[in-house]
């Protein structure tokens, strides 16, 4: 029988020093929470913004904490209370802010759902956030229409890959911004046109942008010249968004928030091939503190965290 646990957590903010992994109480079931063996964990930019106190305003903490906000795994235990899971479902969901980083969590069965025949642990750690962020920036917040112009800043990353997917399904017209090592991949995805944003006349020709999704976090100089004059911003990396890119309709820092029903349908595809998910590097467990400190806005694939195994 199990008699420990770890988790991945800091006492104050700071560095990647801060990061330790320690010895925590075993979780228990009861009422609405569920006990989950924790199999992967996505490892997000918003993981080390977090550590670093850059989000303190946004996401207030109460140390020590544990790290990570979506995981993959099964659950080893329930409460009579709970009759949508059994022990041994494989499951995956967001933790809220943080608390996916331990071999055992407590979670609310309510933040859970059920992972689909074929899709492997990093996969579904990996999608909460990313998709869910990505759809929310596009329909709900961004409002895509058909036959708008989107563009998509830092669009090789986890949310931005799936956006230019989305984007490009929904009939909109899709521009890119990546390195030039991501542009064949990008348009493989649906990108009408990809730019290196880093060249002085990138953006010389985009003009009538209706909708600007960001993902990058940086890199704004130019951006505002290619909007209509009341697009949409939407940013999912810089909370003073407002300040950074202009537009008649105020620029909105992006909050994303839990939506087991759209979870369940985006991992549903992913399972059938009709949405991809790009993966990043893995990291072992033991070197969680690097694998948060190696992660930044517009990535190349999405990083896990390999917990158990």
């Amino acid at each position: 029988m199990t008699t420990t646990n770890q988790a991945v957590r800091f006492h104050q903010y700071g560095g990647k020093e801060a990061v330790k992994v320690e010895d925590v109480t075993l979780p228990k079931a009861q009422g609405p929470l569920v006990v989950v063996r924790v199999i992967s964990a996505g490892v997000n930019p918003v993981d080390k913004k977090v550590r670093s106190g850059m989000l303190s305003a946004v996401f207030p903490l109460h140390f020590p904490v544990t790290s990570g906000s979506e995981i993959s795994g099964v659950i080893t235990s329930v409460s009579d209370d709970v009759t949508a899971f059994k022990s041994g479902d494989r499951v995956m969901g967001l933790t809220g802010n943080q608390g996916g980083f331990a071999h055992y969590i407590s979670i609310d069965a309510s933040q859970l759902v059920k992972i689909p025949d074929g899709l492997s642990d990093a996969v579904t750690s990996a999608l909460p956030v990313s998709g869910l962020t990505a759809w929310q920036a596009l329909f709900e917040q961004g409002q895509l229409r058909e036959g708008q112009r989107v563009l998509i800043h830092g669009a090789a990353g986890g949310v931005g890959s799936l956006a230019v997917q989305l984007a490009h399904r929904a009939g909109a017209k899709v521009f890119a911004t990546a390195s030039p090592k991501n542009h064949d991949y990008l348009r493989r995805l649906g990108a009408d046109e990809v730019i290196d944003y880093h060249q002085p006349s990138a953006f010389a020709d985009v003009r009538e942008i209706d909708l600007l999704l960001d993902f990058a976090g940086a890199g704004y100089e130019n951006l505002g010249q290619t909007l209509k004059p009341a697009a949409r911003v939407v940013s999912a990396v810089r909370p003073d968004i407002a300040a950074l890119v202009t537009s008649q309709t105020p620029p909105v820092f992006l909050q994303m928030h839990g939506d087991n029903a759209l979870l369940s349908e985006l991992a549903q595809q992913v399972a059938h091939g009709t949405l991809h998910l790009r993966l990043g590097p893995v990291y072992p467990f033991a070197e969680a503190a690097e694998a948060i400190e190696q992660q930044s806005a517009g990535q190349t694939g999405r990083a896990t965290l390999a917990v158990a195994g």
